[in-house]
């Protein structure tokens, strides 16, 4: 007999979570809750509810340590999904494009096309250095995946909401105890990106890298809106482009400032990005002369020390718990796999009960 189940946290991962359990494992709807704070249709101008700020597009990089490369491997079936997605469900926004990685420093990890890059990647390609545009050691092109993400996130939560009939409780819980006290004798799946603990708190090991990007019309027919482009400057700056389908515009970012939790958009980091925008993208300048800025996005992804933590225990108090979170940045690349794997460790539990 399928176990009640609350998910807790309604990100891009809860929201997964619950939709490849009802649609890929055939788990009965009414035996699943969605607890949060916020859900996609409340959360957009909150930075704090930050799956709906992300750019969102899979970029592949070499992995520089075996928790890198662990996790990487979550990338992958969200990679797949995605392409059946885009198929079966074009409201989904999932757009497939060419992507576009340049390097400008030495880098032997890209250079080696080290572990955590290439795997699984259709079309991985790297570009002839006379080919790469001026001072740049290192460019590769790909097929890859561009979201609109907000729009995504409708779509899981209309599917789960509308179609399936998920109960979404938009509650604040300040510890996983109070939830079991609330949602007895259910199993608990935490999807709280810093990692709510049973006890309150969060993860001790989880932290914030503040983003900040901005949300541009672009002009009328931009081959941009058919590709996403990443630069890494030797001075360690990141300036990108991510289109949004279902005419969302284009993402220009973005910044990533660790333990930061100002969420007010910085004025110094927009200029930034308008400089570095307007040297790397100017195609994307409304007549040649000025970004059309359509919103501001900060959010903060949800790191962890030692990476993502998908694993199982039972409180003192006999309460199943599930946790899944701690994905930084990755949480739309990783999400299906993440899925994936909190589906084997439900069903392993439920083996033994």
């Amino acid at each position: 007999m399928a176990k009640d189940i609350v998910i807790v946290g309604a990100g891009v991962i809860g929201l997964s979570v619950a939709y490849q359990l009802i649609t890929e494992h055939n788990y009965p709807s009414p035996k699943i809750k969605i607890v949060s704070q916020d859900f996609p249709t409340t959360g957009l101008l909150n930075p704090h509810y930050t799956s709906s700020k992300s750019g969102a597009h899979f970029r592949p990089f070499p992995s520089k340590s075996d928790v890198e490369l662990r996790d990487s491997k979550l990338a992958r079936p969200t990679y797949h999904f995605f392409k059946k997605l885009a198929r079966s469900h074009p409201e989904s926004s999932v757009k497939w494009i060419d992507g576009y990685d340049f390097i400008e420093r030495d880098d032997e990890l890209y250079e080696t096309l080290a572990p955590g890059y290439t795997e699984e990647i259709d079309d991985f390609t790297v570009i002839p250095k006379h080919q790469l545009p001026l001072n740049i050691k290192f460019g590769a092109k790909y097929k890859t995946w561009a979201i609109n993400s907000p729009a995504y996130l409708e779509f899981l939560e209309n599917a789960l909401r509308y179609k399936y009939g998920v109960l979404m409780i938009k509650h604040g819980a300040n510890s996983l105890f109070q939830l079991s006290n609330l949602y007895p004798n259910h199993l608990i799946i935490n999807c709280t990106g810093r990692g709510l603990q049973f006890n309150g708190g969060y993860d001790p090991r989880s932290f914030p890298i503040r983003g900040q990007t901005l949300l541009v019309r672009p002009p009328l027919n931009s081959p941009l809106e058919n590709k996403t482009v990443t630069y890494q400057l030797k001075d360690g700056s990141w300036i990108f482009v991510i289109p949004r389908p279902l005419n969302g515009g284009i993402i220009l970012g973005g910044t990533k400032q660790p333990n930061s939790w100002d969420d007010h958009p910085s004025d110094k980091d927009t200029q930034h990005l308008i400089k570095l925008g307007k040297q790397y993208f100017p195609e994307l300048l409304i007549n040649g002369q000025e970004f059309d800025i359509k919103r501001i996005n900060v959010g903060f992804r949800p790191a962890r020390e030692g990476g993502v933590r998908i694993a199982k225990y039972v409180s003192n108090s006999g309460v199943e718990v599930i946790d899944c979170y701690g994905f930084g940045g990755s949480g739309m690349e990783m999400s299906w796999g993440a899925a994936e794997q909190v589906a084997d460790l439900l069903f392993s539990i439920k083996s033994k009960l």
